[in-house]
């Protein structure tokens, strides 16, 4: 078995390329107001401590690296709480844990289908409908990727 901070190690990385960085905030393409390593902070605002960490209304990388882990660890807490989720192997649920991060949980929960699939370990059938969602188009070489993941489990 592995930990919760083994799978949030595991996609940081990825999740922060994906990503892309800025120091400042940003409108990022759906038009949310975004910091750091795609932190909307509309839907999730920045507390008193994570404000009192910017530096001229900018924030460092390594700040933004610790957020991006901090939400990570809050997405895998949300999809944990999902039976099939638990059974997953550690890559694959990396990759559910970058797609709730880049989606938002509520968003992810509407791929019905998909997460069917997923629960029934129908690795290929998963991946082949995701590959049909708006989502996979939008997002590209990260749908690509995260596709890869959950059809192959390699990371």
């Amino acid at each position: 078995m592995y930990s919760k901070n083994e799978v949030i190690e595991l996609i940081a990385p990825l999740t922060a390329d994906f990503e892309g960085f800025s120091a400042k905030v940003y409108k990022c393409p759906a038009g949310f107001n975004t910091i750091g390593y795609g932190r909307n902070i509309e839907a999730n605002p920045l507390n008193a401590q994570e404000l009192a960490q910017l530096q001229g209304g900018e924030v460092s990388k390594e700040v933004a690296l610790q957020w991006l882990k901090e939400e990570l660890g809050r997405c895998y807490d949300r999809l944990n709480k999902l039976e099939w989720f638990k059974e997953l192997d550690k890559n694959r649920a990396a990759a559910m844990v970058d797609m709730c991060y880049n989606l938002g949980y509520n968003s992810l929960m509407g791929f019905k289908n998909s997460l069917a699939m997923l629960a029934n370990k129908e690795w290929e059938k998963a991946g082949e409908n995701l590959k049909q969602s708006k989502w996979y188009k939008q997002v590209k070489r990260r749908g690509v990727r995260i596709v890869g993941i959950i059809t192959t489990g390699e990371i």
